[in-house]
């Protein structure tokens, strides 16, 4: 059984949290109900969980400045928030657990089988420290790459393009590496939108935008910076020149 603990500052919001937990998921044990920072510091200090669901937005201290309190965060983190939509894309490429409120049971049941199959091996210091970046930004700047043996933190100026390989995806990097990931492309489509540079051109690719060197005169193909030629859609042909135009004005 995994020791959890809840840190809010809204009662509601904490009662709701333990009654979903106490019958949904089975294989947590809630050890602390705190409702701000400094109280969670000290219970996990004193009970040493391995998740913390914490929320983000508390008076006194934020959620964020629990981690400066401790050197080793051996703990993992979901944060509960109600954050804008671009957070939670940030939280998304950044391989970071949010639930968003008002909380949903089937949010909650996911998030802990996914804890279970993370747990040891969760390298939280380092998603957490990219989840910080986007934030602060405001724009994603980085992006957690899961691999069967462990993750790659890559920043988005290093991908060229991704290429759909049936239910996985090619990522193709400037320096001249790939690697192969499961996941599908929609999946980093939903994630690396226009703002960050990225378009769709085909069902077989997702392109950083930077790297295009030339499209073909009937708009069918482009050339990357690679010499790679990928494939324009012919229902995505205006869409593009229009974007790389706009991209040009900026």
């Amino acid at each position: 059984m995994l020791k959890a603990i809840i840190v809010d500052d809204e009662g509601k919001a904490r009662r709701i949290l333990e009654r979903f937990i106490v019958e949904y998921c089975p294989q947590l044990e809630i050890v602390a109900i705190v409702e701000n920072v400094p109280e969670a510091v000290k219970a996990i200090q004193k009970t040493n969980p391995d998740v913390v669901f914490l929320d983000i937005e508390m008076p006194g201290y934020n959620g964020f400045q629990l981690l400066e309190f401790f050197e080793e965060i051996d703990f993992e983190i979901i944060f509960t928030t109600a954050y804008s939509e671009f957070a939670l894309r940030a939280f998304q490429v950044s391989a970071i657990d949010y639930l968003l409120k008002p909380i949903q049971i089937d949010q909650l049941t996911l998030a802990v089988q996914k804890l279970e199959k993370i747990h040891g091996n969760s390298q939280i210091r380092e998603r957490l420290a990219t989840l910080q970046k986007n934030l602060e930004e405001y724009k994603i700047k980085k992006i957690i790459i899961p691999l069967s043996e462990g993750s790659l933190f890559v920043e988005l100026k290093d991908i060229i393009y991704l290429k759909a390989e049936g239910s996985y995806a090619n990522i193709f990097f400037k320096d001249g590496n790939k690697v192969i990931v499961s996941k599908n492309l929609k999946d980093y489509e939903d994630q690396l939108t226009m703002e960050e540079g990225f378009f769709r051109t085909h069902r077989s690719f997702l392109v950083n935008t930077d790297y295009i060197k030339q499209i073909s005169s009937d708009g069918s193909e482009a050339t990357l910076i690679n010499d790679a030629v990928i494939n324009i859609s012919r229902d995505r042909k205006q869409e593009l020149a229009i974007y790389m135009k706009q991209k040009k004005l900026d």
